[in-house]
């Protein structure tokens, strides 16, 4: 394994078919949520897709997240929170970051704020820079 996802890489990866990048990969168990959510954004808020595509994507997430490995937190909560306030980010973002140190990822994120505080401790890549170099 060498690819710790986040929803943002998880989603933009899906939209785009590139399905064979998760062969290599794991997520947190929050990305669920997130991915749902940005899928319900999508649909809901900003009318970027119809219904049908929205169920469409939440199919594909969910064979996606059925197939790869999923990491939690738990028993973690304490050194995720450090993390969260010292690097100033999200404990969600703090969750992917901790996943990806603790076991040697490189965290795939589409978050560029994520990727800028990431990069001082992980090897990080864009869904868009993974394509380039699993190609």
């Amino acid at each position: 394994m060498t690819y710790l996802f986040d929803a943002s890489s998880l989603v933009n990866l899906v939209k785009k078919g590139f399905l064979n990048a998760f062969s290599q990969g794991a997520t947190a168990d929050l990305a669920i949520y997130e991915a749902l959510n940005a899928v319900w954004k999508e649909h809901h808020l900003l009318r970027k897709i119809d219904r049908e595509s929205a169920l469409t994507l939440v199919e594909v997430l969910h064979g996606v997240l059925n197939a790869i490995d999923t990491y939690s937190i738990k028993g973690f909560e304490e050194e995720v929170f450090n993390l969260a306030l010292k690097e100033e980010v999200t404990v969600y973002d703090a969750s992917y970051l901790h996943l990806a140190m603790k076991n040697g990822l490189t965290l795939v994120t589409d978050d560029i704020k994520l990727m800028e505080k990431a990069k001082k401790h992980v090897k990080t890549l864009t869904s868009k820079e993974l394509k380039t170099v699993t190609t």
